[in-house]
């Protein structure tokens, strides 16, 4: 029988007992970062605006969804649909297969997490990595997200350098800073090397089959940019039937996501390269 919620929690928490520490101070900083931000801002007032939008989005989302289909396509993108993990992992298959892809980099994910993406395709051989630092820290540890901001919230410092003196081989009481250098170094070197990039999405504008990314490393902007075939998973209820509501939207998501105003980094993809641009992906693959 599986372990319930509250049992697997409790035994968690004595196991490791500095889990507690580690997540309730970056909660109560997560926490007060919010209240800030919101308090900026008539914040009831956007969540009206945003809640009105989605409902508006509902209650047309078949032609929504053909609209942003046919707008991304006349793009350059090509969009692909699934009902499930099954279908996805065939999607992906097809990709590798065609592009004969051994290295992957991926952005942070929730969905690609759902749909067990990272597991699929090592298990055909690929070589997959995580290139949000949270993310790649439970990577090297085998373990699974604990939070959708904050990956590895529940990990302390002596907990990572000891995961990084032995997976990396820095020093055993290496700083912050030195552990960030010496993942910046094997992620850089994936970047550069992977033959493609996996992202999820924050929104796809459907008047104008624009897809939206929005995140504060820039290892999203690199793993959509550098290699020669960018796969976005997007569930449907990322879609927005206009650009205009990006205005709301990308304040909303900072604020709710880390207390800031707006992403570090957002960006606005609209297809493949074309001739006349210097980077970008050959391919642009979105799967609905």
């Amino acid at each position: 029988m599986a372990e319930g919620y509250k049992a697997a929690a409790k035994r968690a928490l004595a196991e490791q007992p500095h889990v507690r520490d580690s997540v309730t101070k970056a909660t109560l900083h997560f926490n007060a970062n919010r209240e800030r931000a919101y308090g900026e801002v008539d914040a009831e007032a956007w969540r009206g605006w945003a809640a009105a939008v989605k409902r508006h989005l509902l209650g047309r989302l078949d032609e929504y969804l053909t609209e942003a289909e046919s707008r991304l396509s006349a793009a350059g993108a090509q969009v692909h649909w699934a009902e499930n993990a099954a279908d996805v992992q065939k999607i992906l298959d097809d990709l590798v297969e065609r592009h004969g892809v051994r290295r992957v980099v991926k952005g942070k994910s929730m969905l690609s997490e759902e749909v067990e993406v990272n597991h699929h395709l090592e298990r055909k051989g690929v070589e997959v990595f995580e290139t949000d630092l949270g993310e790649y820290i439970i990577q090297l540890a085998g373990e699974p997200p604990s939070h959708i901001v904050g990956p590895a919230i529940h990990k302390g410092l002596e907990e990572i350098r000891a995961l990084f003196h032995e997976k990396l081989g820095t020093r055993p009481d290496a700083s912050p800073e030195e552990l960030a250098a010496a993942a910046r170094k094997v992620l850089r070197e994936a970047f550069l090397t992977a033959d493609m990039g996996i992202s999820g999405a924050n929104f796809v504008v459907a008047e104008t089959g624009t897809v939206v990314l929005v995140e504060n490393e820039g290892n999203i902007r690199l793993s959509t940019s550098a290699p020669r075939v960018h796969v976005a998973l997007v569930g449907i209820e990322k879609l927005l039937p206009r650009a205009a509501d990006l205005e709301v939207f990308l304040q909303l998501l900072a604020r709710a996501a880390t207390g800031q105003k707006i992403g570090t980094f957002v960006s606005l993809i609209q297809g493949p390269r074309r001739a006349d641009e210097p980077d970008g992906p050959e391919e642009l693959h979105v799967i609905f």
